[in-house]
């Protein structure tokens, strides 16, 4: 609704500033990532969606960090601008677009099949995780997601197909980012794969395990930032004492050990499964 005038005029006297091509913004409102995204989602055309990585970032997905704008337009259509990824798809109508933060965007089922395109197993898993973990998505969701865009060649539907095939059906859902970490560090070390947030009843409380080998009552707790409050520092010491005299042996792990003492983190695991193994030989 503005003339070619009246648009020259304001960016000449300094009230609009170009954003993205064919779209302006008001000068002197501080650009931010969502504002640059969505520019370039508008620029582009009917159609467009924030998507991958983007997408994954607008809904709050972890194991994808800020920073990229990567959107997606309907082929045959093309969107070539420095600095932003652009992804052709002849499915979109597939998995109809929502609107985050006042940008349009991929749904989140469609955003995690997308991902698997862009970024490793790894990183794709524990958005699965997060998207269940806040109720975003469903196993079932997942499997219809990746039916409807199953075709040969397709981006991203081997990495999701894999983690249904690994994973579908799983009642349980990381409380962290920081548990499947830890859970595949396991098992790429061979170790048994311990079980999610296993229940357990204790001084008449019902506790959860982050992971738990239950045959053998072995606890493994990990102790994010939020450990490091006193409240939270107190109550995981009543925590562990009920724990280890209702017979369970507890480890505890923080994410420095993760990150820099790996090995030692397997190597204790496996030496307290050994340990209740030869108690059990014994009895």
């Amino acid at each position: 609704g503005v003339t070619r005038e009246a648009l020259r005029h304001r960016i000449g006297r300094g009230r609009w500033v170009w954003a993205a091509r064919r779209v302006v913004r008001i000068a002197g409102v501080p650009e931010t990532w969502e504002s640059r995204l969505l520019a370039h989602v508008l620029s582009a055309g009917e159609g467009a969606v924030a998507s991958h990585r983007a997408a994954a970032e607008l809904w709050g997905l972890d194991g994808v960090g800020r920073g990229i704008i990567e959107l997606t337009v309907p082929r045959p259509r093309w969107y070539r601008v420095p600095g932003v990824r652009c992804h052709r798809s002849t499915d979109l109508d597939r998995a109809p677009a929502t609107v985050v933060r006042g940008i349009p965007v991929t749904p989140v089922s469609r955003t995690l099949l997308d991902l698997g395109g862009v970024t490793g197993h790894r990183k794709v898993l524990l958005a699965v995780d997060s998207a269940r973990r806040r109720r975003l998505t469903t196993w079932d969701d997942l499997l219809h997601t990746l039916v409807a865009h199953a075709r040969r060649g397709r981006d991203g539907v081997g990495t999701l197909r894999q983690i249904l095939d690994d994973h579908y059906g799983e009642a349980a859902v990381s409380d962290s980012a920081f548990e499947r970490l830890v859970l595949s560090v396991l098992a790429s070390a061979g170790l048994p794969t311990p079980e999610l947030q296993h229940p357990v009843e204790a001084d008449g409380q019902v506790y959860r395990l982050d992971l738990a080998y239950p045959a053998a009552r072995l606890a493994i707790e990990l102790d994010g930032s939020i450990h490091l409050e006193r409240r939270v520092w107190e109550a995981d010491h009543a925590r562990q004492n009920a724990l280890v005299l209702a017979g369970w042996t507890v480890l505890r792990f923080t994410w420095r050990d993760y990150v820099d003492r790996r090995h030692h983190l397997v190597a204790e695991v496996r030496a307290a499964l050994e340990i209740t193994n030869l108690g059990e030989r014994r009895g």
